[in-house]
């Protein structure tokens, strides 16, 4: 479904990906994860042309994006990230319409998508479609820019941390509803974040960046049980401790 080939992108000489490539199947979700600059975001945003990549290319569907107009090729692909970005002017129902809006389906239409996407987010439509964004938590929002993601019905979402700035047990309630969405939609995900606890839970597998460059490719198992070096080995030392500590907790009792 994506195949990223030989892709890099520089600012002048500061390399932000080098030589970056990947396959993602239908139906997989793969996570970038890595240390703050290590060119995950710029991965990325170059999927959907946010940023242009300075060479290789980006294939969608066996099609090379290059050829597309970026703004068309932006509504065929689902995009959320932390700060949600709501338009605060319009409604939830507005927000999750806008992109259906643009291709042109009629009112009919997008609103029993919206009330689809509402009611797949748990957020029921009668009481929520006529809200403004600052009536709304902050995980009622992200719920919504997930919704609005979804909303064109794609097959490619492109996700860059979008739980990062909720609570835990927010972020744990979306990240369960975001397992049993893309589950049931036979969605194909790129997800960017900083958690290594999230990537091993939610992804089929894990790439591992470090300046601009893959580090390893690997499911969570692989990992965890064969880190291809002390990089990788750092990232997931921190959920194996807090994993070890609880069970140690549970082990002494009362």
């Amino acid at each position: 479904m994506i195949v990223l080939h030989d892709l890099s992108k520089r600012y002048g000489t500061t390399v932000a990906v080098d030589g970056f490539s990947l396959e993602v199947p239908r139906g997989e979700c793969v996570f970038l994860v890595g240390g703050s600059g290590c060119g995950k975001t710029t991965t990325l945003k170059m999927v959907n042309r946010l940023v242009e990549p300075t060479s290789g290319r980006v294939l969608l569907g066996g099609e090379d994006t290059q050829t597309l107009e970026p703004h068309l090729l932006r509504r065929r692909i689902g995009y959320g990230f932390q700060q949600v970005g709501l338009f605060p002017h319009l409604s939830v129902a507005g927000n999750v319409g806008v992109t259906p809006d643009l291709l042109g389906w009629d009112a009919a239409r997008i609103r029993e998508r919206v009330d689809q996407l509402l009611e797949l987010v748990e957020l029921d439509p009668a009481e929520y479609r006529l809200r403004l964004p600052h009536e709304l938590s902050g995980g009622q929002q992200q719920r919504v820019g997930l919704a609005r993601a979804l909303a064109a019905e794609p097959e490619v979402l492109l996700l860059d941390e979008p739980f990062g700035a909720l609570d835990p047990l927010t972020r744990d309630l979306l990240q369960q509803r975001f397992s049993e969405i893309r589950a049931r939609l036979d969605l194909t995900v790129l997800f960017v974040s900083h958690d290594m606890a999230e990537a091993l839970l939610l992804a089929d597998r894990i790439v591992v960046m470090d300046q601009g460059a893959i580090v390893q490719v690997g499911t969570p198992r692989e990992l965890l049980t064969s880190p291809a070096d002390d990089r990788v080995a750092r990232l997931i030392a921190s959920p194996r401790r807090q994993s070890e500590a609880v069970e140690r907790i549970l082990e002494a009792g009362p």
